[in-house]
This record gives C-alpha cells, sequence and structure tokens, in this order.
C-alpha cells in the first residue's frame, strides 16, 4: 500500500506538479529580465504594471501547484479511505452511497479553493484595478456555482454511475455521454448558465448593431441577438464573444469593451471572432476536445482494480470517477502544447479574416488596446508560450498584421 501510494505520488507530481512549478519560474524570470527594459508597445507606466501583475499571478500559479499536489496526495493516502469508512456508517443505498461520495469530493475540492479564489479577486485584482465586485458579490457569486455544482455534477454523476455498474465497456460509453453533455453546455450556457452571473441587455446603438449585422450577413453568420453583458460589475477587463451553439448563437460585447475601444476597433474584434466562425474553428476545437475527453475516460476505464486495492479503498463506480478526476490535470497539461498550437494557428487565421472584413490597423490598435487595458504582459518565455498559449504573443500577432505603429494613448 505504502509502495502503490509513493508511487502515485511521485507520477502527479513528476509529470504535473514539478513541470508546471519549472514553466512557471521560467516565465518568472523572462518577466523579470525584460520589465526593467524599453518598454515595447505599451506606456511605461502600463509595461511596469502589466509586468508586476504578470508576477504577482505566477505566485500564485505556484502556490496553487503546491497545494495541488499536497492534496492529491492527502486524497490517495488518507482522503478517499477516510470518507469510505464515513459513508459506510450510513444506512443507504448503494448508488446513494456512490454519488454521496463523488459530490463530498467535489464540494471539499471547491471549499479548498475558495481562499485562494477570495485572493485573486478580491485582493490582487482590485489592486491592480481589475475586481470592481464587493464581498457581497463575491459570496453570492461563490453561493451560486456551490449550488451549479451540486446540481450539474449531481446529474453527470448519477448517469455514470448507471453506465459504470451496466456495461463493460462503460469508459467509452461515458465519454461519449460527457462529449456530449459538453456540446449541450456550450448551447445553454449563453441562454441559461450566463445569465445567471450577469445582466445582458440588447444593444441599443442602431448604427453599431447595423454595421455588426452587415458583417454577420456577409460572413453567413446567424446569431439570435446582439447583446451587451454588465462585466463591468465585476470586473475592469475588456473581452466580446460569439456564444452558443446552433439557434443559441449571441454576440457578446462586455460593457467595458464599448467604453474603452473605438467603433472601428471593436468591429475589427468581431471580424476576428467572425474569422473563426469562418474556418470552423469551433468545430475544430469540438474535435480536439474530444479526442482528449477520449485519452482521458480509457486511462480511466482501464486503471487495475489492483490499484485500488492497493490504497484502501474500493474498486466501484465513485472511486472510478474519483480517480478520473484526480488524474484529469495531468492529462490536461500534456494536452495542452497539442491544443494549443492548433488555436494559435487559428488565431492567425481569425486576425487575417477580421482584418480582410476590417483593415489591418484597426484590428492591430483594438489588440493593443486590449492588451493595454487587460495589462497583459507582450513578452513570454518561448517554453511556456508552446505550454499555456491558446493565442499568439502580442507582438507576433502585430507582426503577421504589418503593424509598424507605437503604443496607444
Amino acid at each position: 500500500m505504502v509502495y502503490m501510494l509513493y508511487l502515485l505520488g511521485f507520477i502527479f507530481i513528476v509529470f504535473y506538479t514539478f513541470p508546471s512549478i519549472v514553466l512557471s519560474c521560467l516565465q518568472f524570470k523572462h518577466i523579470n529580465s525584460h520589465i526593467n527594459k524599453n518598454p515595447i508597445i505599451l506606456s511605461p507606466k502600463d509595461w511596469q504594471e502589466a509586468g508586476e501583475y504578470s508576477l504577482a499571478k505566477l505566485r500564485v500559479s505556484i502556490i496553487q501547484n503546491i497545494i495541488e499536489a499536497v492534496v492529491f496526495v492527502l486524497w490517495i493516502g488518507i482522503g478517499l479511505f477516510g470518507l469510505e469508512n464515513f459513508l459506510k456508517e450510513w444506512d443507504i443505498f448503494e448508488n446513494v452511497y456512490f454519488l454521496t461520495y463523488v459530490l463530498i469530493f467535489l464540494i471539499i475540492g471547491a471549499i479548498i479553493s475558495i481562499p485562494m479564489s477570495f485572493y485573486v479577486t478580491m485582493k490582487l485584482d482590485k489592486k491592480y484595478g481589475f475586481a470592481k465586485g464587493t464581498l457581497s458579490l463575491f459570496i453570492k457569486d461563490t453561493l451560486k456555482e456551490f449550488a451549479m455544482l451540486i446540481i450539474i455534477a449531481g446529474i453527470v454523476v448519477f448517469l455514470l454511475i448507471e453506465i459504470i455498474e451496466n456495461f463493460y465497456y462503460w469508459w467509452v460509453y461515458s465519454f461519449l455521454l460527457v462529449f456530449m453533455l459538453a456540446i449541450l453546455a456550450n448551447v445553454l450556457y449563453p441562454i441559461l448558465i450566463a445569465p445567471i452571473f450577469n445582466k445582458f441587455t440588447s444593444l441599443n446603438d442602431d448604427n453599431l448593431r447595423e454595421q455588426i449585422e452587415y458583417m454577420m450577413k456577409k460572413v453567413g453568420f446567424r446569431a439570435s441577438g446582439i447583446f451587451v453583458m454588465d462585466a463591468s460589475r465585476r470586473d475592469g477587463r475588456l473581452n466580446a464573444y460569439f456564444g452558443g451553439l446552433g439557434k443559441s448563437k449571441r454576440v457578446v460585447l462586455f460593457d467595458t469593451l464599448l467604453q474603452k475601444v473605438s467603433q472601428e476597433g471593436l468591429l475589427a474584434i468581431l471580424g476576428h471572432e467572425l474569422g473563426h466562425f469562418k474556418h470552423k474553428d469551433i468545430l475544430k476545437n469540438i474535435v480536439i476536445m474530444g479526442i482528449v475527453l477520449f485519452i482521458l475516460f480509457f486511462i480511466a476505464g482501464n486503471l487495475p482494480q489492483e490499484l485500488f486495492n492497493s490504497i484502501g479503498i474500493e474498486y466501484n463506480p465513485a472511486t472510478m470517477i474519483v480517480f478520473l478526476l484526480l488524474i484529469s490535470p495531468v492529462v490536461s497539461f500534456w494536452a495542452m502544447p497539442i491544443i494549443g498550437y492548433f488555436s494559435r494557428k487559428a488565431e492567425y487565421g481569425a486576425d487575417e479574416y477580421g482584418a480582410e472584413l476590417t483593415n489591418k490597423r484597426a484590428l492591430a490598435e483594438a489588440l493593443i488596446r486590449l492588451v493595454n487595458e487587460n495589462k497583459a504582459f507582450p513578452c513570454s518565455h518561448p517554453l511556456y508560450i508552446f505550454f499555456y498559449y491558446t493565442h499568439p504573443p502580442l507582438l507576433e500577432r502585430l507582426r503577421a498584421l504589418d503593424y509598424q505603429g507605437g503604443g496607444v494613448d
């Protein structure tokens, strides 16, 4: 038993915790070496703030990696065994026991994440002018997230338990279920989930709406509406996106974006997003997500029963689901470079298409504004980019757009 605990802890730390921390340290050193150099694109003040914010976030990331490793070791060492013994004292039906086991595991994980989430949102992001929400709003959001976790996870886990108990190749059917639910979540998110946290109102700028609708018609993109989200209630960062699938598709503009980006720049950003639609990047992302999920379920479905027995827990649907959740960070980490490669390639294509719909300079200056307002440091270590970046670094995107100008006022 002790040997297996050491082995599992070793695998998690060597293949996830250690490389994650190394990458963060490389990025930290890289940014620290550039922060005192002559600013590029950004003003000296914004350059300094962006660098300091990035360094602070990297410190948080390293702490989170260490906490994850400690929590993993505690779960496989005493947590899963203790939870099993605790629930066995209850006189409940078997499937209720399995469901409760997984939900308690998820709830404990969510509770453990609250202090760091509070620090980032209420301390760090407030310090750098991002977070606008109050403590009351943070508590309300946290309670909403807990309620959604219990409801959604409860449904999914219940279905997974039924599949595991009734099918020999349970991992294949479980993959298909989760894959379909992930697609369904994309359909329902903009109309059911997002409104729980934010208010969405129809865009009341007729001129801007007409121009957006003209661009969408030109590309063949049909949306259920163009909405403005009250992002400024919580955060000062800028963004826009096309949410949903099928008839639930909608254009969402952050109110902060409307306040700080010119109309020409906003249209260029939306043109970039329409480029993703034109190139069918959403479908490609769904395929990639499916491949990663399949690998994850394949690994979980082929874990030997002896593994569970060796650490003193039963081999049953609940422990199989929990192990799937425990190993998911490792699988996701090593999938990120592949996902990132295709994503960065897609971003170049979307930039090119967005520039064709509007113009290169408008898109380039809009990207600079986004980086400026979001305090994103424009220089990163190549290995950190390779693992984590889903978007190319700003300077590379600007070079691809043949931008020769300076920063923004």
